[in-house]
């Protein structure tokens, strides 16, 4: 796999040569495109079906992990006597007010863990990112709820449990953190101030998804102060990130 800029990939600055000058003008015919646009070209040679299988891993993925924004996969045919058609990606305008920064630290990790889906074809995976990508697109209430339901799904252990959520936190917990790492323990702390905050009962933290399921958050959230919403706020981004890392660690094992 190997990213380019828009600059480069008009002076053919990578594999396929003058080929991106080519290829850029005729995507920035269907939408103008930025400096901020990043280009990915796969160094393997794709039929049809894989060229797509791989872009919807891709994509999946990458939304997954920052709310970004994909076109659908521009392709570079190269037929038998020689000639070569181009068929450039058709991006789309789309506001990206809601979108994160793709830093190099998430991009290798995206990539890698797009590899891994797509060589081993884990469908069950690609399944998952689709759906924490619809997360990550909702409404915080929403998603919220959402992330909760999926922890307590996906890291359900095989004993029925008095507090099934709890459980499914501390194994997603074992994955990722040491039970004493101090980013763990500080969000445990927060979770235990919010839920009381808010009238739950701190030591029960499946507290925090049957307030959300009953709307308690929601009629409560007008009357929120700076630091309620400053808390659920961070006790999601921690926990969506907590999540993708159990991911990519279970995925690695594979």
């Amino acid at each position: 796999m190997e990213l380019f800029l828009p600059e480069e990939v008009i002076e053919g600055q990578f594999p396929l040569s003058k080929l991106g000058e080519e290829f850029f003008r005729m995507a920035h015919n269907m939408v103008s495109l930025y400096d901020h646009n990043l280009w990915i070209f796969s160094n393997k040679e794709f039929d049809h079906n894989n060229c797509y299988r791989f872009s919807r891993v891709l994509k999946a993925v990458s939304e997954a992990f920052c709310n970004s924004y994909l076109s659908q996969p521009g392709v570079i045919i190269m037929l038998s006597n020689g000639d070569v058609v181009e068929q450039p990606s058709t991006p789309s305008n789309k506001n990206t007010s809601g979108s994160e920064n793709l830093t190099d630290e998430k991009l290798i990790r995206v990539l890698d863990v797009t590899e891994r889906i797509y060589e081993l074809n884990l469908v069950d995976y690609l399944d998952v990112f689709e759906y924490l990508s619809e997360i990550k697109k909702s409404s915080l209430f929403i998603s919220e709820l959402a992330l909760w339901s999926f922890v307590e799904q996906h890291w359900k252990g095989e004993k029925k449990n008095n507090n099934e959520l709890a459980e499914s936190l501390k194994r997603l917990r074992a994955i990722v953190y040491d039970r004493k790492d101090p980013d763990y323990v500080e969000f445990k702390e927060k979770l235990k101030i919010f839920i009381e905050r808010t009238k739950g009962k701190k030591e029960n933290l499946s507290d925090m998804r049957n307030l959300l399921a009953h709307g308690t958050f929601f009629k409560q959230k007008n009357n929120w102060d700076n630091r309620q919403w400053s808390l659920f706020v961070e006790i999601h981004e921690f926990l969506f990130n907590m999540v993708l890392l159990g991911l990519e660690k279970e995925i690695e094992t594979v």
